[in-house]
């Protein structure tokens, strides 16, 4: 009585700690609601266990438990939390694997004692020996590991699914682990050397890539934070162009009183000094949006400056639904490409006189953004984005797309015959349609 009593206890705390424990795996919101679901769910499997317990006996019970208890751990994840199956389904096969250390204590203080009762005992003890490990230590680990990609998913589920699999083949359906056939005594330690390789070599090149992402995020953190920080240069160029029409009044008495005393070679030196600065500072005026006006006149400069010729139409409204800096970000990291690379042109034999051509204007409610430029040599695309092996380059079109999917738009990078063309389509919800 004493033996079946501890039984049922080990079944009981088996069935709870592989519930909870596959359901950490697999994550959860821990609010009332979820926690009193779980608790549902322990009921439903535990009188599940107890009624095949007494009415089919334990050896029927034990092959119907993944039916009776993983299937509904299975099903609760999926359609109660919302995980897709194969995260479920990991989870479930990994939370199987971690209650083995219970059943080997368990061995073991058997071995020790020389009782049945001190192995129910000893397996009572590993299970909530290792719930407490496992809870403070690996679950979160765990669900980590699983979200990193369907490829490390699939290896790392792939060791408990080959276990689950030889455990319930060899030791619940027959007893062929314990025949001492070497075959299966050498199979599943080939299999763990096997899965440990692999799986070193997966999170290996896993942890490369997610170095790279978060590189590319730190260097795409820094273009908006540059974009930024132009906008603000380029605002107050605006706000010094302010100033020298305050002064104008100043610049014209002078004139007056230079032209007054009979001094007209001076006033025409002064007239032309004046009209150079204010040349310089003054942004021109393309359209009625002032970020994309003064976004264009410094980047029509630095063309002029590079001795490439730009061709600048722009019909854009003065209140767009972006941001300032999101503007910034699309048209300085397009148009500084464009002119590095058509300021190498006309040595190339494909290429023409170094020019850059830009249009941006408005079409059914989309914000149309158009960037074509020359270039020497050939241009490579991969992935749909041009492609460099130089070290640092590359962020300002990574830049571009990550901001036009962020609006659920489209970009293209083409390049055929020594011309390079960047098209954006930018939607805009939050603005009525004008087509230009």
């Amino acid at each position: 009585m004493m033996i079946q009593i501890l039984e049922i206890m080990n079944y009981t705390l088996l069935m709870i700690f592989g519930t909870i424990i596959s359901i950490n795996f697999a994550g959860y919101e821990k609010n009332t609601r979820n926690q009193w679901a779980v608790a549902l769910l322990i009921g439903v499997v535990l009188s599940l266990q107890l009624l095949s317990y007494f009415v089919l006996g334990l050896g029927i019970t034990a092959r119907l438990y993944p039916l009776i208890t993983h299937m509904p751990n299975f099903l609760f994840i999926v359609f109660y939390l919302g995980k897709p199956w194969p995260i479920a389904l990991v989870s479930v096969l990994t939370a199987y694997l971690c209650c083995q250390p219970a059943n080997w204590l368990g061995l073991a203080i058997e071995y020790l004692q020389g009782s049945t009762v001190a192995f129910h005992l000893g397996y009572s003890l590993g299970l909530l020996i290792m719930y407490v490990l496992l809870r403070k230590f690996a679950t979160n680990s765990v669900n980590q590991v699983m979200s990193y990609s369907r490829r490390s998913l699939f290896l790392f589920g792939s060791f408990p699914l080959v276990y689950y699999v030889f455990d319930y083949a060899t030791t619940i359906y027959t007893g062929f682990l314990y025949s001492g056939a070497k075959i299966i005594v050498e199979f599943f330690p080939s299999v763990l050397s096997l899965f440990f390789i692999l799986y070193v070599i997966v999170y290996n090149n896993e942890m490369q890539r997610r170095t790279g992402l978060e590189l590319d995020n730190i260097m795409l953190e820094t273009r908006s934070e540059q974009a930024a920080n132009e906008i603000l240069s380029l605002q107050q160029v605006q706000h010094q162009t302010a100033i020298y029409r305050h002064d104008m009044r100043h610049h014209l008495a002078l004139l007056y009183n230079l032209l007054e005393s009979g001094e007209t070679d001076k006033a025409m030196e002064y007239i032309g000094q004046t009209q150079k600065d204010i040349d310089g500072i003054i942004p021109t005026r393309y359209c009625e949006n002032g970020t994309i006006n003064l976004v264009l006149s410094a980047f029509a400069t630095k063309a002029e400056q590079s001795m490439v010729a730009i061709d600048v139409s722009a019909e854009v409204p003065e209140n767009l639904p972006f941001s300032d800096t999101e503007i910034c970000t699309l048209l300085a990291n397009g148009l500084e490409n464009a002119i590095n690379a058509a300021s190498g042109a006309g040595t190339g034999p494909d290429s023409g006189p170094p020019s850059v051509r830009i249009r941006c204007h408005i079409h059914k409610n989309n914000l149309l953004i158009l960037i074509e430029n020359t270039f020497p040599g050939q241009a490579e695309i991969k992935n749909g984005l041009p492609y460099t092996t130089k070290e640092g380059h590359g962020y300002g079109v990574k830049s571009i797309k990550m901001l036009v999917d962020r609006h659920n738009g489209y970009c293209s990078f083409s390049a055929k015959e020594g011309l390079f063309t960047l098209k954006i389509v930018l939607p805009m919800a939050n603005l009525q349609s004008k087509d230009y």
